[in-house]
């Protein structure tokens, strides 16, 4: 392969990374805490954090078991 093509390659290569960095910062810098400021996120948030719950630090497979231990650490709030 010449100099030349291997060249192109790596600058093609760069700007790919260049995309996909960029599209992950939009994502995680814009999206995400917009999403987090909708209404019905924000309550969300607002209720875990009521609780002493960290949202960032739950599992997907947990959220089905949340809901009894939400309902028990209620319960004990209204006693």
């Amino acid at each position: 392969m010449d100099q030349l093509a291997k060249d192109t390659n790596r600058s093609r290569d760069s700007l790919r990374l260049l995309l996909a960095t960029g599209a992950l910062c939009v994502v995680w810098l814009i999206i995400l805490p917009w999403w987090a400021h909708r209404p019905a996120m924000d309550e969300q948030l607002r209720f875990l954090k009521e609780r002493g719950i960290d949202p960032s630090a739950m599992f997907y497979t947990e959220l089905e078991a949340m809901e009894p231990i939400l309902q028990r650490l209620e319960s004990r709030r209204k006693d």
